[in-house]
């Protein structure tokens, strides 16, 4: 493409973004590529700003101001006070296309929703809000958009959503929220691929404790050895005995062992540590310990 086709359909482009039209004198000296490059950058701009997906990420990015808000929503014909559940989708990589592709295909973008790629590896899903929406219904949700990421985009992802809120301004906050879950769950229930804000249990309070009351803490309670530095085999079995409520029963059939066998690895995990998980309060101790080693762990 010659400089001077390609600065016509810089100006064609530049009439049907903004219907301002202008032509360029034909005895003029100026550089052709130059002027079509910065018509190029004022279309951008323009449609930058008229674009909702771009309003939606500063709006969740906390970028914009409450008055702002108002602006940009009476400027793309957007409701302020309208029902929505925001869902944060952490994908393996950055800036996935291939997962962007998979939601659109389901309809995490369609009229009433917004698809908003963010910066890294998280993408969000604004979903218009329905009255008889429950809790159950966007948990359901959720698991689809992950199960249908793993299947269709080969893409390993977890996603975090909140409750429904009611306004556009509410949004940011929201956002953070989904964001918070995520980063909770990456550090404390690596099994799960959900996670629901507001529904962290103790890994939440964990994560905003100052890092030398845990140190402390695990100081405390493992003065010689910490519940990190366990081999394998004794966490998984710990892990299988909490899973299944402290019923040395079903754990050793799960793990298709003897019931002598789990109460020997018990036994072992005791005298390495002074704990005996079999009884409530120990096993507690144990749970929260090994919490806060892996919080301590991920902050190095």
């Amino acid at each position: 493409m010659t400089p001077e086709e390609k600065l016509t359909r810089e100006l064609k482009e530049l009439k049907r973004l903004t219907g301002i039209s202008f032509s360029i004198d034909e005895n003029e000296t100026a550089d052709t590529a130059d002027i079509a490059e910065k018509i190029k950058l004022l279309s951008d701009a323009f449609r930058e700003k008229n674009s909702r997906t771009a309003f939606f990420k500063k709006l969740l990015s906390g970028e914009l101001e409450v008055s702002r808000i108002y602006e940009g929503a009476s400027r793309l014909h957007l409701p302020v006070e309208s029902p929505a559940r925001i869902y944060v989708i952490e994908t393996e990589n950055v800036n996935d296309e291939s997962a962007l592709m998979v939601l659109r295909q389901i309809g995490a973008g369609r009229s009433q929703d917004h698809l908003v790629p963010m910066d890294g590896k998280r993408i969000a899903v604004i979903k218009s809000g329905r009255n008889n929406e429950s809790e159950e219904d966007a948990l359901m949700l959720a698991h689809m958009f992950v199960d249908m990421l793993n299947a269709e985009a080969m893409v390993r992802a977890r996603c975090a959503f909140g409750e429904c809120i009611p306004s556009l301004t509410a949004m940011p906050e929201a956002y953070r929220e989904a964001g918070l879950a995520l980063e909770v769950g990456r550090i404390f229930y690596t099994h799960e691929t959900v996670m629901r804000a507001g529904r962290l249990g103790i890994g939440q309070l964990i994560y905003r404790l100052p890092e030398e009351v845990c140190r402390r803490f695990l100081k405390e309670v493992f003065p010689d050895r910490n519940p990190d530095n366990l081999d394998e085999e004794t966490r998984n079995t710990v892990d299988a005995f909490f899973e299944n409520n402290l019923n040395v029963s079903e754990t050793a059939r799960q793990l298709f062992i003897h019931r002598n066998t789990l109460v020997y690895r018990l036994e072992k995990l005791k005298s390495a540590t002074g704990l005996d998980v079999r009884s409530f309060e120990d096993a507690m101790t144990y749970r929260i310990a090994a919490m806060v080693a892996n919080f301590l762990n991920d902050r190095k």
